[in-house]
Parts: C-alpha cells; sequence; structure tokens
C-alpha cells in the first residue's frame, strides 16, 4: 500500500493516471481561458455604452444578457471570476496529482472539488434555461468542461478505490488537522480578498443608470406611419432606434442618445420605435423572455393620447423591470393618465401602433436590442463614431 491508504497499482495503471491528470490540468486551462473571456464581457457589458460581445446577439443565445442578469455575481464576485479562481486551483490540483505523490488523496482532492463544480453548473444552468430564457455559449461550454472534469475525477478515484480515496481524505484531515487549517484559511483568505479587491462595477459603473437629460425645449412630434421624434426640425441626421424598455442596454443607450440631442439640438433628430423580445405581441420572438416588455410598450403607446409619450418614455426605461408586480393603477399615477383610459388604450389602439412598430423591425431583419436605423443602415448595440462625427464636422441646420 502506498503512505496515503491507496493500494498500490502497476507501471500501466499508474501511467494511466498520469494521462487522465494531463487531460484534467488541459480542461482545467482551457476553462481558465473561458472564463477571462467572461470576466472580460461582464465588465465591458456593465462599464461600456457601446459594447455588445460575438455571443451577445438574439435573445435566446446571448452571453451579454446573462452577463446584465443579477445571477452573474455570486457573493460579491462576479460568477466568471469565481471561475478563474476556481480552474486555477484545478489547475494546481492537476499539476499535485502529476507528481504522482499521494495518489488516493489527490483524486479524493480533485473529486471533491469537481462535484462542486458540476453540482454549481447544474444550478446556473438552470438558471438560464428556466429563469432567464437565455444561453451564454461560454457559460455552457464552462458546463461542459465540467461535467468532463468530474467524469475523469470519478475515473481517477474509482482506479484507486472510492474507499481507498476517501478514506486518504479522511485521515490527512485527522492527522495532519494543522495543515488543513493552513489549506482553508489560504482558500478563504484568496476569496475575501479577491470580494475586496475587485470593485463592484455592476452596481453603477460608467454608463450604468444614467437618466436621460430633461427634454427642455426640445421639439418633438410623431412620424407619419410610426415613430416618436425629439430634436432637430430639420436634422441633418436623424437616428431611429428600435429598444426595448425591458433591456438594461437599451436604456443605456437611449439616454447616451438623448444626451447626443441636448447637445446638436438644431442636427440631430432621435425617432423612438417599440421593439420588445416578448412573445406576447412580437412574432418573432418564440419563447417567453422580456415577459413585461409588451406592456411597457403599450403603456408607451397610450401615453401618447395625452401628449406625454417622452415622460412616460423615461420612466418606463427605469420601471420596466418591476412592471410585472406594478398594477396600472399605480402606473397611471404616476404618469397622470386616467387608470380607466388607460385599461382601454392598452386591451385596442396601442397594440396596433406597436405591432407596426414590431413588423418595420422583422423586415430590417433586427436580431435583438438596441438597433439603430441611420441612411438605410442597420446597426446594432451601437453607433460607429463615424456617424456621430457628422454631427460635429456639419454647419447648423437652422432650426
Amino acid at each position: 500500500m502506498d503512505k496515503t491508504g491507496g493500494v498500490s497499482q502497476p507501471n500501466s495503471s499508474a501511467s494511466g493516471r498520469q494521462g487522465i491528470w494531463w487531460a484534467i490540468l488541459i480542461l482545467s486551462l482551457a476553462g481558465l481561458a473561458i472564463s477571462v473571456a467572461l470576466a472580460r464581457i461582464h465588465f465591458k457589458v456593465h462599464t461600456e455604452a457601446g459594447f455588445h460581445s460575438f455571443c451577445g446577439r438574439g435573445s435566446t443565445f446571448n452571453c451579454d444578457n446573462v452577463a446584465r442578469s443579477p445571477y452573474s455575481v455570486l457573493l460579491g464576485l462576479p460568477t466568471a471570476a469565481w471561475g478563474i479562481f476556481g480552474y486555477l486551483l484545478a489547475a494546481a490540483v492537476a499539476l499535485w496529482g502529476l507528481r504522482g505523490r499521494r495518489a488516493a488523496l489527490t483524486a479524493a482532492c480533485g473529486l471533491l472539488l469537481f462535484t462542486g463544480f458540476a453540482a454549481l453548473s447544474a444550478v446556473l444552468g438552470s438558471i438560464s434555461a428556466f429563469r432567464l430564457h437565455a444561453l451564454c455559449i461560454l457559460c455552457a461550454a464552462t458546463y461542459g468542461i465540467n461535467l468532463l472534469l468530474f467524469v475523469l475525477a470519478l475515473v481517477q478515484a474509482g482506479a484507486i478505490g472510492l474507499p481507498n480515496a476517501a478514506a486518504a481524505l479522511l485521515r490527512f484531515v485527522r492527522e495532519s488537522p494543522g495543515k488543513t487549517l493552513v489549506v482553508l484559511i489560504v482558500l478563504g483568505a484568496t476569496a475575501v480578498g479577491l470580494v475586496a479587491l475587485v470593485p463592484p462595477y455592476w452596481r453603477g459603473g460608467a454608463g450604468q443608470r444614467r437618466k436621460p437629460l430633461p427634454l427642455q425645449n426640445l421639439a418633438r412630434g410623431e412620424v407619419p406611419g410610426g415613430g416618436h421624434w425629439v430634436g432637430a426640425q430639420k436634422p441633418i441626421l436623424t437616428i431611429t432606434e428600435f429598444s426595448d424598455y425591458e433591456c438594461p442596454y437599451c436604456r443605456q443607450a437611449h439616454a447616451q442618445l438623448r444626451a447626443i440631442v441636448a447637445q446638436f439640438p438644431d442636427r440631430v433628430r432621435l425617432i423612438h420605435r417599440h421593439f420588445p423580445l416578448d412573445q406576447s405581441c412580437n412574432r418573432s420572438v418564440d419563447r417567453p423572455f422580456h415577459q413585461t416588455a409588451c406592456r411597457a410598450a403599450l403603456i408607451a403607446e397610450c401615453a401618447v393620447r395625452v401628449g406625454r409619450f417622452w415622460e412616460a418614455n423615461d420612466y418606463l426605461f427605469e420601471v420596466a423591470g418591476s412592471l410585472d408586480t406594478q398594477s396600472n393603477q399605480k402606473t397611471a399615477a404616476d404618469l397622470n393618465l386616467d387608470p380607466a383610459a388607460l385599461d382601454r388604450c392598452m386591451k385596442g389602439e396601442a397594440l396596433a401602433a406597436v405591432k407596426n412598430d414590431i413588423e418595420v423591425g422583422i423586415a430590417l431583419k433586427l436580431e435583438g436590442t438596441p438597433a439603430f436605423l441611420v441612411d438605410g443602415q442597420v446597426y446594432f448595440g451601437s453607433l460607429p463614431a463615424a456617424v456621430l462625427e457628422r454631427l460635429r464636422a456639419a454647419p447648423d441646420s437652422g432650426n
């Protein structure tokens, strides 16, 4: 028997175990690389107004929407950051296993660690599927890696004997309480240090929850065929935004565009059109996603009837996520609307206006929000700097 209590194995078996540890190391490094990419996406989504990742398109496969959800932060730290920490620990365990010492103890530690990985993946995957109704492809890749790590660790421990591996771990804890305590303290201190060192940029960093500038004396009106505009009466640049009130990035982009309108009131016109990613009114959405977005769009259209579209627009970007628990009476009171008239409007004329905007968006092959139409060209996520540069280069249009 080896000194950890594991039964000595032939050289071929030892070689096989080495091969498994190499596979675990490679998978750990792959998981580490993906976690770094996810951490970058999480940071960019929460701090950079114009950011859209390569996997941030559409309503179903969307890493950005998952990154914006409250489930992207766990115990005060982005889940991706925990992934970096976890895969570094996994790589350390693999290197320990490659040394070939205390095979049973190493196998037991690996199995314990990767069982935790697999359980966490199951929880996060279920949240993504059943609560967020959005799948992050990179997250799914880590779930697959974690499952493979668990299977490999199970094979490793099984080759030694699960009872031998468990006994080795229990004996180490019993015979070396000091070392066990040191390991736990180091891991705990590292985790606490990470939480303390990483600033909570997701709670209100650059570009977050920026409120639109007041409308002031900006001209406004309705566009024949659909849409509501604010800004220049004779614009040199017209930007049509297709937006969803429940989309966090739409809120950021809208506030940014309103700031541009306020800066260039005689040069730019902003047109708002609805494209709620909600299957209750948008036929291009095939499953539940933003489940209060259609309702919010209907409320905005009803506010048009009393000349308060833009006030309702600003309000709905702030409260759309909580509309599912807010009554029409409360919404009407906040917007100075008649509650009975609001109910009638939402069940009638407003729906046609919202669906008209949606059909225009579908014809433009919109894949998500926000989307911007300028001179017949559709841009997703943000406008190129070259488009906005036209505002600074052009002379006043004489509003």
